[in-house]
C-alpha cells in the first residue's frame, strides 16, 4: 500500500455512508445511491466519478466531496443532476489553475534549480481559459520559435500538464527537432594547456576548484556539494556528488587519476565564498565570476569547458559512453549528442598517429 492508498484509508475511516476509491489515475465516490428516475425507486450501489487525480491533494477535495454527499443524503435532498455534472470534464478548471495544481506537486518531485529553470515560467505563462489542447498548441506557437530548446521544453512542460488533467494532446507536428549545439574537440582546453592554466592561478581555493573541475568532470557548482572530500585521497579517489544538484546523487572517479596529485586535491582548499542559501545557478554564477573575470585568477576558458574535456579524455581513456554519462549524471543520448563528434575526431586522429609511429 502507498502514501496514496494509505490516505484514502484514513480519509474513509472518518466517512460513514460514502467512501473514497481509487479508480486508475482518479478518485470516486461510493456508496448506495438513490437510483436514477429512469431506473425506478430505491438505492443502488453506485460510484460517482470526481474529476480528481489520485494524489495527497486530491484526497482533501475528494473528502470534502464525500461529506457533502453523505449530508445530501442524509438530509434528504440528494439529486443526480447536483452530481453527474462533478466529474463530467476539465472545463470548469482554467489552464493557470491546472498549470498551479499541477506546479504544486511537481516541485516536490524535482529539485528546486530544475523546476525554477525548467517549468516555473512556463506554467505561469497559462491563460486564464478552458484547458484544451488547441490552447496549449496555440499558446505554445506564440512562445517559442521551431527546433529551439525554449519549443523543446515547453511542449515538455504543457504535455505534462495535459496528462495531470487528463486531457490527450499530440505536440509532434509543433515540436521540432533541438539538439544541442556538440562541443568539437578544438573548443575545450587540450590537458597540457590545463596544468599550465592549474599552474598560473595564484588563490588556493581557485586554484583548488580548477583542479577538482578538470579531474572530476564537475558541473561548476558541484564542486560545492561534495558529500566528504576526504575520499578524494581514497585508492580510487571516487566522490559522492550530493542530491541537491542538478540530476541527484552520483559517484564520479577522477580522469586522469594522477591529476589528484598533480593538483594536490586531497588537500582541499575552498574559496571563501558564500554558499549557504544559494542555489546551483547563481553559486555557478559566481564560480564563473572569480575565475574568469577577477584579477589574477583570469583563465582563457569558462569552467564548464573542463566538464566537456573530461567527457572527451573519458572516450579517449576507453571509458564507455554508458559509464561516462552516468558519472557526468546525465543521460546517454545527451552524452551522444554533446560529444560524440568530438570524440570521434580525437579517436581519428589517435588512429592516424598509431598508423605513422612506425612506418
Amino acid at each position: 500500500m502507498d502514501r496514496v492508498d494509505r490516505a484514502i484509508a484514513k480519509a474513509n475511516r472518518g466517512l460513514n455512508r460514502i467512501k473514497i476509491e481509487r479508480r486508475s489515475r482518479k478518485l470516486a465516490l461510493r456508496g448506495s445511491l438513490p437510483k436514477k428516475p429512469s431506473e425506478g425507486r430505491g438505492n443502488k450501489q453506485r460510484y460517482v466519478a470526481l474529476g480528481i487525480f489520485a494524489n495527497l491533494d486530491g484526497i482533501k477535495v475528494a473528502l470534502a466531496k464525500a461529506q457533502r454527499l453523505e449530508s445530501d443524503l442524509n438530509m434528504d435532498r440528494f439529486k443526480w443532476a447536483d452530481w453527474e455534472k462533478i466529474g463530467s470534464g476539465v472545463g470548469e478548471k482554467t489552464a493557470d489553475a491546472w498549470g498551479k495544481e499541477f506546479g504544486t506537486i511537481k516541485a516536490g518531485t524535482v529539485q528546486a534549480s530544475s523546476y525554477s529553470a525548467n517549468y516555473e515560467e512556463p506554467l505561469d505563462s497559462l491563460p486564464n481559459k478552458p484547458l484544451t489542447e488547441e490552447l496549449l498548441i496555440t499558446h505554445i506557437l506564440s512562445r517559442s520559435k521551431p527546433s529551439t530548446w525554449k519549443r523543446k521544453n515547453d511542449c515538455m512542460v504543457f504535455k505534462q500538464v495535459a496528462k495531470f488533467a487528463g486531457i490527450n494532446v499530440d505536440f509532434s507536428d509543433i515540436r521540432g527537432n533541438y539538439k544541442p549545439k556538440p562541443v568539437t574537440a578544438d573548443s575545450v582546453p587540450a590537458d597540457s594547456d590545463i596544468e599550465v592554466i592549474w599552474e598560473s592561478i595564484s588563490n588556493p581555493g581557485w586554484k583548488w576548484v580548477y583542479g577538482m573541475l578538470a579531474t572530476y568532470g564537475l558541473r561548476p557548482h558541484e564542486v560545492f556539494r561534495i558529500a566528504d572530500t576526504s575520499k578524494i585521497a581514497s585508492e580510487t579517489g571516487k566522490i559522492t556528488i550530493l542530491e541537491e544538484t542538478k540530476t541527484g546523487m552520483r559517484d564520479v572517479w577522477p580522469l586522469p587519476n594522477r591529476w589528484r596529485s598533480c593538483f594536490n586535491l586531497a588537500e582541499v582548499v575552498l574559496p571563501n565564498i558564500k554558499i549557504k542559501g544559494r542555489d546551483n545557478q547563481s553559486i555557478g554564477e559566481r564560480i564563473n565570476q572569480n575565475l574568469c573575470n577577477a584579477k589574477n585568477r583570469k583563465i582563457p576558458h569558462k569552467p564548464y569547458a573542463l566538464r566537456h574535456a573530461w567527457a572527451i579524455r573519458s572516450a579517449v581513456m576507453g571509458v564507455p559512453d554508458s559509464i561516462a554519462a552516468r558519472w557526468m549524471g546525465h543521460s546517454v543520448a545527451v552524452h551522444a549528442e554533446t560529444y560524440h563528434a568530438a570524440i570521434n575526431q580525437l579517436q581519428h586522429e589517435a588512429i592516424w598517429r598509431r598508423a605513422n609511429r612506425d612506418y
